[in-house]
């Protein structure tokens, strides 16, 4: 009896195995081998001709601490806290609506937040040079309501950044909101209102604090794809707001610097790293306080 236990244990253990290679493999070779060799060009050496040189040295990322680049880093985070914080302040009403008042169009209007990851990035951004430019929509439409004289510089501003910022991430942010409400037990406001809790107490006491996970978790899917965007900045801010993705982007494909380029990326890595680690941790902490 035993052995055939086991004889059935290992079969079981190879079929689980063979189920779960192909995984395996796409995983290997398509992330961690990748990540492998970024690291190790990280720490490589380059000629004066964009050679990578398979020495080691600490220079690429010495080299992150210089005046030049370091702006780049601290713009990097100070768009990305403000877009986040941009777009929780947008998308916890909207939530909030689809949870709680839309009711049978509730499907339709997730469907719509949806639809936008349908289309190419790259192609939504560029639909904003139509409208942000001096012969846009947005000009056009003001001057012929006689609000403005002239066109007004919308496009290659921080504001342009911002605004496709938003456009771009606000959906990740209302989406996971929206979860955490829509998943919320309504018996329990039911009971705070009973005990006599005006309706902004009891939001307040009760709505916000039980939907806290689907506020951490949308701060971080915008928080870290922010910091590693360059396309936005690059078609709306017209090169001027560089960010650590367009830094990334110049260092390998104009300046042929790999070995920094790569040093970038690995430190990029390691905030989305600590990012993750710190939505766990926090994740934690809060399911720890309501249950």
């Amino acid at each position: 009896m035993a052995t055939w236990l086991n004889t059935l244990r290992q079969r079981r253990g190879w079929s689980v195995a063979l189920l779960l290679s192909p995984a395996t493999i796409i995983v290997v070779f398509f992330l961690i081998l990748p990540l492998f060799i970024v690291v190790r060009y990280s720490f490589a050496g380059r000629d004066p001709y964009g050679a990578v040189l398979p020495t080691f040295t600490l220079q690429h990322y010495i080299a992150l601490l210089r005046p030049l680049y370091v702006p780049i880093v601290l713009r990097s985070f100070q768009m990305a806290a403000a877009n986040t914080a941009l777009c929780l302040l947008v998308a916890y009403p909207v939530a909030y609506f689809i949870a709680f008042r839309a009711r049978r169009f509730a499907s339709l209007l997730v469907l719509l937040m949806i639809i936008p990851f349908w289309t190419n990035f790259l192609i939504r951004m560029s639909a904003w040079i139509m409208l942000l430019n001096r012969n846009g929509l947005i000009n056009s439409v003001l001057q012929s309501l006689c609000l403005i004289d002239e066109p007004l510089k919308l496009l290659n501003t921080y504001g342009a950044v911002m605004v496709g910022l938003v456009y771009g991430f606000l959906p990740s942010a209302v989406l996971p909101i929206y979860a955490a409400l829509d998943s919320l037990d309504r018996s329990l406001l039911e009971a705070a209102q009973d005990l006599g809790a005006s309706p902004l107490r009891t939001h307040l006491r009760v709505t916000i604090p039980l939907s806290l996970p689907g506020v951490i978790a949308a701060t971080l899917f915008v928080f870290v794809p922010t910091l590693g965007v360059f396309v936005v900045p690059a078609l709306l801010g017209g090169g001027k707001n560089i960010l650590i993705g367009n830094l990334i982007v110049m260092l390998y494909l104009e300046f042929r610097n790999i070995p920094f380029g790569s040093a970038v990326a690995v430190v990029l890595l390691i905030i989305v790293l600590f990012g993750i680690a710190l939505y766990m941790r926090v994740i934690r902490r809060v399911e720890g306080m309501q249950s």
